[in-house]
């Protein structure tokens, strides 16, 4: 049960960390009350941090969910 926690722990961080690095936007457009479109552009550091928070968090619920669906079975 152990080895497949930290299985899915590893595979969901580093999957979830590759998917946002692709996917997650450096740079956010917001709009003033005149219509005026202006860019907002995240440092690196703060971005990389983002990203590192999610995937821990996306690690840790996909670890719970497989920890209940384990649990679940085994008292069947």
């Amino acid at each position: 049960m152990e080895k497949i926690l930290v299985k899915t722990g590893i595979y969901s961080f580093v999957v979830s960390f590759f998917l946002l690095v692709v996917f997650m936007k450096i740079e956010e457009s917001t709009t003033d009350v005149e219509g005026m479109t202006s860019f907002v552009v995240t440092p690196y550091p703060e971005f990389f941090f983002n990203i590192f928070r999610y995937s821990i968090i996306t690690s840790i619920i996909a670890v719970l969910l497989v920890c209940v669906y384990i649990l679940s079975n085994k008292k069947k």
